[in-house]
């Protein structure tokens, strides 16, 4: 199947593919997908300047995922906040898994085999091996990573480096 949004992405590497309903809402230009990726029936806004969206390999979404590098400001107010453009590179580490519903903003890594479990809203950076979710996502668990004691104890404490 075809995708008129897919079609007009032009850095892209192979086998990247999407149902019918994906769309690119903003910033084509500012799009750069790696390869083996399943968009599935995401938003992706990248915005015109300062706005761009990473997407390395082997990086899959569940359904309705939103991946917004462009917003309005919240300092604003009226017809100035409806016009006044922001915008934040985002970037997904290969091997992450953003699950259905979920919601990346401008100004965050996604990090390696990371998964965003479904319905999360992503505001700051996952760090590798990282499983989050909630609104904000917070960090639940990591996947296949050894903690030293310190590093457990801090996790315990809620202290996440």
């Amino acid at each position: 199947m075809v995708n008129e949004h897919l079609e007009k992405i032009k850095n892209k590497g192979a086998w990247v593919d999407c149902e019918k309903d994906f769309q690119v809402f903003n910033g084509y230009e500012n799009i750069f997908l790696g390869s083996h990726i399943y968009l599935v029936d995401s938003i992706l806004n990248a915005g015109d300047t300062k706005g761009s969206i990473t997407i390395e390999d082997y990086v899959f979404f569940g359904h309705g995922v939103k991946i917004l590098a462009r917003g309005h400001d919240i300092t604003k107010f009226n017809q100035e906040r409806q016009e006044t453009i922001t915008e934040k590179p985002i970037h997904i580490k290969s091997g992450a898994w953003i699950a259905s519903s979920s919601i990346v903003l401008g100004g965050v890594t996604i990090g390696k085999d990371s998964v965003v479990a479904a319905g999360s809203v992503v505001t700051k950076d996952v760090p590798d091996f990282a499983v989050v979710g909630g609104n904000p996502a917070r960090i639940i668990k990591y996947i296949n990573k050894e903690f030293n004691f310190f590093q457990k104890l801090l996790f315990k404490l809620g202290i996440k480096k």
